[in-house]
């Protein structure tokens, strides 16, 4: 009897460690998706210098583009807010980064997001 509820007990664990093995890395919403990738900011210069945005990777990593004093680091959906951490750099200074972008839309190929109380429009870069 012991036994039998030991095997069913190591049975329901290993149940439950693939389910969220699953969960963690391969289940990812519609909108987690769209936000893959390079994203440029459209009120941004055309040459490759005056381009800015940010790339949001998998596994959570993220980076800035031709932001120098901002080094995004990770980045995370919650709800409607994109969240990206990182460092601010000031001088020789290095200090947390936190910026909160609520997302008002989301396409396969353009964001429009509030920072700041203001509007922000980003193309994917393809």
């Amino acid at each position: 009897m012991i036994k039998r509820k030991i095997k069913t007990t190591k049975r329901n664990i290993a149940t439950l460690l693939f389910i969220g093995f699953i969960c963690i890395f391969g289940c990812t919403s519609k909108e987690e998706t769209y936000l893959y990738g390079s994203w440029i900011w459209e009120g941004s210069g055309n040459k490759a210098e005056e381009i800015t945005g940010f790339t949001l990777g998998k596994g959570g990593l993220a980076s800035t583009i031709n932001i120098r004093k901002n080094h995004y680091e990770t980045w995370l959906l919650d709800d409607n807010a994109l969240i990206i951490e990182g460092k601010k750099i000031e001088d020789t200074c290095f200090t947390f980064l936190s910026d909160t972008f609520y997302i008002k839309s989301l396409t396969k190929d353009r964001l429009v997001v509030i920072y700041n109380d203001k509007k922000y429009h980003y193309k994917k870069e393809q």
